[in-house]
This record gives C-alpha cells, sequence and structure tokens, in this order.
C-alpha cells in the first residue's frame, strides 16, 4: 500500500509530478536548464515543443531512468534522486506506458501481451489473469482479437492492445509517447476517445508527449510547450495557441520560419563552395 492512501497517510496533493529548476546535460549539451513543470493529478497534460527539446527526456526523468544533474524531481510524493533500486522499481508499478510504436512482444499473441506484466509482476491466479485481461481488452474493443498474432494487427489496433497492456496494472499514471504518430484519422479518432474515457473513468493522471497540435487542442487539459531547455509557454491548449511569443507561434502554427531555424548551422555557403571545403 502506498502512504499516500494508508489510513492516517498523508492526503495527496494536487501534483501527482513536480520537476522544480531540473538541469539535464549528456554529451556536453545542455537539454534543460532550470526546467519547471507540474502535472496535476486526475488531468491529461501534453508536454510539446519541435524535435531535439527533450520530450522523451522529460519522460525519462519521470521514470527514473535518468537521474538530473541538478534540481528536483518527485512523482506521486517520492524524490526520485533519493530513491534506491527498489524504490524506484516499487515507483514505477504506479506507472503505466504506451511507446510510440506500441512495442508489442512479437512472438506473443494479443493475450499474452496484455498479460505478460501481470505474470511477471504478480502472484495472481490463471483464472483472475484472465478475467483481467479480457476486462481491458474489452474496455479497448478488441475482446475478439484476443489471440491475434501482432503482426495481423493494423497499426491503430496495435496501439490499442498496447493501451490495454499499459492500464493492466492499474497504474496511477500513464505516459503515451507520440500516440498518434502513424495512424490514420480513424484509429486517430479512436486512440484520442480512449485515452480521454480511459483517463477519466480509472481516475488516472495522463502525460502525452505529442507533435499534433490539433489532437492535442482536443484532449489536453494543460499543455507546455518545450524550448532552449525550459518551458516557453504553460496553459490550455487555447492559451498556448493565442500566445504571441515566436517561438510558440511558430510551433503552434507550424511556420516554417521562425526561432527555430530550418538550416543546422554550417559555415557561410558561398566560401564553402568556392574554397571546395569538405565538411569535417
Amino acid at each position: 500500500m502506498d502512504p499516500a492512501s494508508a489510513p492516517g497517510g498523508p492526503a495527496p496533493t494536487a501534483c501527482i509530478a513536480r520537476l522544480s529548476g531540473v538541469v539535464y546535460a549528456v554529451g556536453g549539451r545542455t537539454v534543460f536548464d532550470g526546467l519547471d513543470i507540474e502535472i496535476e493529478r486526475g488531468k491529461i497534460t501534453a508536454i510539446m515543443g519541435p524535435s531535439g527539446t527533450g520530450k522523451t527526456t522529460l519522460l525519462r526523468l519521470i521514470t527514473g531512468q535518468i537521474r538530473a544533474s541538478a534540481g528536483r524531481v518527485e512523482v506521486d510524493g517520492e524524490d526520485l534522486g533519493g530513491l534506491n533500486r527498489d524504490g524506484l522499481y516499487r515507483l514505477r508499478r504506479r506507472m503505466g506506458m504506451l511507446f510510440q510504436n506500441g512495442a508489442l512482444l512479437t512472438d506473443l499473441d494479443v493475450y499474452e501481451n496484455v498479460a505478460f506484466p501481470l505474470r511477471e509482476h504478480t502472484n495472481l491466479p490463471e483464472a483472475l489473469i484472465s478475467r483481467i485481461v479480457l476486462m481491458k481488452l474489452q474496455a479497448v474493443g478488441l475482446r475478439g482479437a484476443a489471440r491475434l498474432m501482432p503482426a495481423e494487427l493494423s497499426g491503430g489496433m496495435a496501439r490499442r492492445v498496447a493501451l490495454a497492456r499499459a492500464i493492466v496494472m492499474d497504474p496511477k499514471i500513464l505516459i503515451y509517447d507520440e500516440p498518434f504518430a502513424g495512424l490514420d484519422p480513424i484509429a486517430m479518432g479512436v486512440v484520442l476517445r480512449l485515452i480521454r474515457s480511459t483517463n477519466d473513468a480509472l481516475g488516472l493522471t495522463s502525460i502525452v508527449v505529442s507533435h499534433d497540435v490539433q489532437e492535442i487542442g482536443i484532449l489536453a487539459d494543460r499543455a507546455y510547450l518545450l524550448s532552449a531547455g525550459r518551458v516557453a509557454a504553460a496553459g490550455t491548449p487555447a492559451t498556448l495557441s493565442a500566445d504571441p511569443a515566436p517561438a510558440v507561434r511558430q510551433f503552434m502554427a507550424g511556420e516554417a520560419d521562425g526561432p527555430v531555424p530550418f538550416h543546422y548551422p554550417a559555415p557561410d555557403y558561398a566560401e564553402q563552395l568556392l574554397g571546395g571545403e569538405v565538411p569535417a
């Protein structure tokens, strides 16, 4: 039992995750430089930003796969900087993750993919595992596909199976890494509805990393836009869409010209051509 849910334990706070003054660098490159983010309990929070701004790195910090160079990362009342390996594993059991490509185990059928976390982390009897798996597959509309192999699924179906697997342990926090990538409009609509209904029906907190401005506008309760190692804007999707800051406007409107340049930094073009210089 979690301390926050134990009788007489501390009441849960409004924020289930908080990053305060987080600094993170890798290979001499600063990814975050004083990042501050709060994930509100029971809501859907979107993390947005151009490629290379550290969205996936942020998820790795929240799940404890990497440690911040400075600052503080708290998740469900736990300071990740002070957790040992066992404490970190216990915390991760309160999280579910839906990877960008679904990451289904190709040698297992749909049923066994969803059952996998239960078999790995619990000692439940087979009859109970069966009931739980069928309930989760029913929730995503794929109970009839239980014995299909991943190769027999469409992209949208695979994403829904991955969602069933992500919620099979009844997590507090559900993390989505680019859940709309590669989906056709119908499948995208289905996944959108499932994220919203799953969050509300199960009382989850959802963190969604996505480039899809239109879909986030429909789905998210709050959004953060990352730029230059910090939060460039935060608020409702409508607030971000109305933000006049050039970095925010460029991303939200999909403009080619703006603070994010088209050309990667390079020597003078004419000098490089005329001088016959070979890029180092």
